[in-house]
């Protein structure tokens, strides 16, 4: 029962980290964008980067209850939302490349856990 109720606390912390990751992706991403970037496509990197661990985070918290394939795809809605959020504003815009991104992120998690899984 002990390691049950740790495995519950540390779920719990997993769920706390994914909903502050998520809000903070949705407001950064409303955000206008100032500056320069360092290295070309270093917008995509940064997509693929944080759908990257937005979906381990969401593993964590929630892959126990919920299909791994159905978290990918909600996280993959989630960005879609933002896309189009970001479409109707008149400082940023919709790019369907940085929805491929955040795909590649995702998908670069589920080949890691997958690899894992298989050499455990």
């Amino acid at each position: 029962l002990q390691g049950l109720e740790q495995n519950m606390i540390a779920i719990s912390h997993y769920q706390i980290i994914f909903w502050l990751c998520a809000g903070a992706t949705a407001v950064a991403s409303m955000l206008p964008v100032e500056g320069s970037q360092v290295f070309e496509s270093q917008d995509k990197v940064g997509h693929a980067l944080i759908y990257a661990l937005l979906y381990f985070f969401g593993v964590r918290a929630y892959g126990h209850s919920i299909s791994l394939w159905l978290l990918a795809i909600l996280i993959l809605l989630f960005g879609l939302s933002i896309e189009i959020a970001q479409s109707m504003t008149s400082y940023r815009h919709g790019d369907i490349w940085d929805l491929v991104a955040n795909g590649v992120g995702i998908t670069s998690i589920w080949l890691l856990l997958e690899l894992r899984r298989r050499t455990v």
